[in-house]
């Protein structure tokens, strides 16, 4: 397993059906290889490419974040709706990344829900 650069970043992806979330790398640009390149879509250009491309997560899932129907970005979840296939191709120095996020029972949710 390679390590995920530092610049790189993570994102988390929930199944709005199981609560299940996920973990997606969002590289930059100048880790990119030609082959990682969108193309355009006929008669669009990359903004359509990109949104009509799925996000796919470590374990290999193909998500629509972007119509918020069955999958939504988040930054707050528990630990334990990690999935833990994508944790666990993660690199060992990557791991602890994977726990930065507001936590669901943090104390400011009851400030946030006021």
């Amino acid at each position: 397993m390679k390590p995920i650069p530092s610049d790189a970043e993570l994102l988390f992806v929930e199944s709005l059906a199981t609560g299940t979330v996920h973990i997606a790398v969002r590289y930059s640009v100048h880790h990119l290889d030609e082959s990682a390149v969108t193309e355009t879509v006929d008669g669009g250009g990359a903004f359509i490419a990109l949104a009509v491309s799925p996000t796919v997560t470590r374990c290999g899932k193909r998500t629509f974040p972007q119509f918020e129907r069955d999958h939504e970005k988040t930054a707050r979840f528990r630990d334990e709706q990690l999935c833990r296939a994508c944790y666990r191709t993660l690199a060992p120095e990557d791991q602890e990344r994977a726990f930065e996020h507001a936590q669901s029972a943090d104390e400011d949710d009851e400030e946030w829900a006021a």
